[in-house]
């Protein structure tokens, strides 16, 4: 059986010859065999990477066949690059590329080379898509190969060093300069919640800068030229420098996601034990967020409205405003809890049938939120009665504690008040001097365990990487019919417009932007202009709101669960609906555009 064989000679006249077929020997011995060829920066690289993902799995005791599953894949991303690491050996050894043979054995392919004088005939001469795996596909090959382009023009330019100098700079240095104030959540909010945004933030902007240079500076220095008279078709080009940028992120986001996390646990000693136990019980972990049952006021709504028409007063107000005060009146009685008295409704949640088995021997948590209608001050508190659960079987868990205003608290309660069917019924009562409101949605929730935290945490790393991919088609998208400085500012002004989903929520909820009423904060005419801009509006702001639903800092800050569906919805509407559209626009342009026009 024939295989294809690299020859590189030296200037002596030494030749090697390189296989560039998996190395099965490479997939045993892993880093082992990448000392063995005497690349000591690349085996250091993947033994450190080995070790540190070994060490988060023991931190969190993971079962040992995930650590034989872990030591498989470096042995297999090895085997696979054991052609390029081979490479890169002969190269640092003073040999250079000659030609690629087909034969039996390395011994056959350079004796075939000599047969003919040393000089390679014509059919021996192309190199055959050095770098790329010989398992790619060969319609993904061209593909593979424009990626692998990317990756090494990043590494040319040192954007690579000088960004991973800037995310480690970010990780360690911005927990170092704002210090938090001894309590868990001060604790997460530093290393977490804003460490990970400044994460996001500086490789959300290379993304951008990255894709719109990468694509832009090759049509205009003329290097993409050289590419499309080859047999590769525009779009694979577009989404080959896509799939090299991703790649790049990729590896960004393990990096500093492992750095973050190995901080998480190392600072954590820090704190006190009664600190450190909250941190671990309510923030390093997964909970699965529930909300209460949401009682339907539709026809209540209807009926209160129809009584409303029939006063002359009310006649010659818009009906859609007039249903939206009522509506409002309406919930606010469901919210609003006088002093001393109970809401009037039971919350009521839906844990799922086997809810009462799983979580009898754990705690689970209750998080509230409230308002109060006058001002107290920052330092106020509240006392609120609980009446937990409750039944046929056994009495209600019954409960007081004290919270303060505008701010979320969490208490735990235990598993066994969950009903045979599922349901964990919550009554509360304002125990203090005031009214308080309690918002129908995220009011009061209930938390459950999910998964260990070192999941969510990967979850939530996923869903970010899928902000990336989106940020990069935008880049992509503009450099493919722009220069690089107009690329460039139009892909920050998409994304500046992509933060304002404020503004596009209240042109859609006042109707449109010309003629609107201070008082009722509606317009007064609908012209054509005002339902164009709802149009136009309300759909940016679908989409807009779609891609943000997805923020996984908040919820890996608060030790909420950023569950599968959430990162497979991200994957869907992010990457594959958002980024997919202006992927195949961008994709379109490129190969409609004439790059090669006379000057």
């Amino acid at each position: 059986m024939k295989r294809r064989y690299e020859i590189y000679s030296d200037s002596v006249g030494n030749r090697l010859a390189v296989p560039t077929s998996f190395s099965f020997l490479a997939f045993l011995l892993g880093p082992v065999w990448v000392f063995l060829q005497r690349l000591w920066i690349e085996a250091s690289a993947i033994l450190i990477a080995e070790a540190l993902l070994l060490g988060v799995l023991y931190a969190n005791d993971i079962p040992w066949m995930f650590f034989a599953g872990i030591a498989a894949v470096f042995g297999l991303g090895v085997g696979l690059s054991a052609r390029h690491f081979r490479e890169l050996a002969a190269e640092r050894s003073g040999f250079e590329y000659t030609c690629t043979i087909p034969a039996r054995d390395g011994a056959t392919a350079i004796a075939m080379l000599a047969q003919v004088g040393g000089v390679p005939l014509s059919e021996w001469r192309a190199r055959y898509l050095t770098g790329v795996p010989d398992i790619t596909p060969k319609k993904f090959r061209a593909v593979v190969s424009v990626a692998l382009l990317t990756l090494k023009a990043a590494f040319r330019y040192r954007f690579v060093v000088v960004l991973l100098a800037l995310l480690i700079g970010a990780v360690f240095v911005l927990p170092s300069i704002i210090k938090h104030d001894g309590t868990a959540t001060g604790f997460s909010q530093i290393l977490l919640a804003y460490t990970l945004t400044a994460i996001t933030g500086l490789l959300g902007f290379s993304s951008l800068w990255l894709a719109c240079g990468t694509l832009a500076r090759d049509i205009e220095d003329m290097s993409l030229f050289l590419v499309t008279v080859k047999p590769i078709p525009r779009w694979q080009i577009w989404l080959g420098k896509w799939v090299g940028i991703m790649v790049l992120n990729v590896g960004m986001v393990a990096i500093a996601g492992t750095i973050v996390y190995g901080l998480l646990h190392a600072r954590a000693s820090q704190l006190k034990p009664a600190q450190l136990e909250k941190l671990r019980s309510e923030i390093l972990v997964a909970r699965e967020t529930l909300e209460a049952e949401v009682p339907s006021i539709d026809a209540e709504v209807e009926q209160e409205f129809e009584k409303r028409r029939r006063d002359p007063s009310l006649s010659d107000m818009d009906p859609i405003f007039v249903k939206k005060q009522v509506r409002a009146q309406l919930e606010g009685r469901l919210q609003a809890v006088p002093p001393g008295q109970f809401r009037p409704l039971p919350y009521v949640f839906n844990l799922g049938p086997e809810a009462r088995q799983r979580f009898k021997d754990s705690l689970i948590f209750v998080r509230i939120k409230f308002f109060t209608p006058e001002y107290v001050g920052m330092d106020a508190s509240f006392d609120h009665g609980w009446e937990i659960g409750g039944g046929k079987e056994r009495g209600a868990l019954r409960m007081v504690n004290n919270f303060g205003p505008d701010v979320t608290s969490e208490f735990a309660i235990p598993g066994d008040q969950i009903e045979e069917d599922g349901r964990l019924v919550v009554r509360y009562a304002n125990l203090g001097a005031l009214t308080v409101v309690v918002p129908l949605r995220e009011g009061i929730q209930i938390l459950t365990p999910e998964a260990p935290f070192a999941v969510n945490f990967a979850r939530g790393l996923g869903v970010i990487l899928c902000w990336l991919g989106l940020l990069t088609a935008i880049g992509l998208f503009a450099a493919s019919f722009l220069s690089f400085p107009v690329a460039a500012f139009v892909s920050l002004a998409m994304l500046v417009v992509g933060l304002s989903s404020g503004t596009l929520k209240q042109v859609v909820e006042q109707g449109g932007i010309i003629g609107v009423n201070s008082e009722t904060g509606t317009i007064t005419q609908p012209t054509l202009i005002n339902k164009a801009s709802v149009i136009v509006y309300g759909n940016a702001y679908w989409v807009l709101n779609q891609v943000s639903s997805f923020s996984p800092v908040d919820a890996l800050a608060t030790g909420r669960s950023v569950t599968w569906l959430d990162l497979g919805r991200a994957i869907f509407v992010v990457i594959g609906i958002t980024a997919g559209s202006i992927g195949v626009a961008g994709m379109i342009i490129l190969t409609r555009r004439e790059i090669a026009l006379p000057t």
